[in-house]
């Protein structure tokens, strides 16, 4: 049997040990901020709300519509921290599910844009989207077939300084004009067991780089 015999581990060019190796055998990590979860801040609401899409998104950024209710702010604590995004939203629209999409953006320092490293990239007129809303269709009825869209572990880094408030925000957009979507609720919005109700969120960690 092999064996290497050794107290640390370092890189050649690094001035501190990357990992360490006591006595009784525990694997220590010096670097401990790296990668730590700094803080959790999350937005959960099950409140029903409608949001009118007046135009087609077309990629501009004036056609987003963003789901107030979600709106989460998260003070960055260190300089140059990531933002872990995870999240589901919980609706209906009165267009297809297949013309409804959303988009992350994020307002800093006064300025509200889309994060354009989490959608599509610019491709002629496709649409840039984070997400499409997830498929809810049940023969040809729009008025009570909700779904839920999930945002899993995106990566967000905007190389901020410590002390900066982001505000994380999701956008409602829609391939045609004159569109609502309804969030925690159905188009329809009546008192039967198939008008179903419910629940989105949005939560953020802060994740030291």
């Amino acid at each position: 049997m092999s064996r290497i015999i050794v107290d640390a581990i370092r890189n050649s060019s690094a001035s501190s040990d990357g990992i360490t190796l006591s006595s009784d055998g525990k694997v220590a990590f010096p670097n401990t901020s790296t990668g730590k979860i700094l803080q959790v801040v999350t937005t959960t609401t099950n409140a029903a709300a409608s949001y009118s899409i007046t135009n087609a998104y077309e990629n501009n950024s004036s056609n987003i519509y963003y789901l107030t209710a979600l709106d989460t702010v998260i003070t960055t604590t260190v300089a140059n921290s990531k933002i872990l995004i995870s999240g589901s939203v919980f609706g209906e629209s009165s267009a297809e599910d297949h013309r409804s999409g959303f988009v992350l953006s994020s307002e800093l320092g006064g300025t509200l844009a889309p994060i354009d490293s989490l959608r599509g990239a610019s491709n002629g007129n496709r649409g840039r989207m984070t997400s499409m809303m997830t498929a809810g269709y049940f023969s040809t009825n729009q008025d009570t077939t909700p779904s839920i869209t999930h945002f899993t572990n995106l990566i967000y880094a905007p190389s901020q300084s410590a002390g900066i408030d982001i505000t994380i925000r999701v956008g409602a957009v829609c391939t045609q004009s004159s569109k609502t979507f309804y969030l925690n609720r159905t188009v329809a919005n009546g008192n039967a067991y198939d008008e179903e109700v419910g629940v989105s969120n949005i939560t953020l960690m802060e994740v030291a780089a």
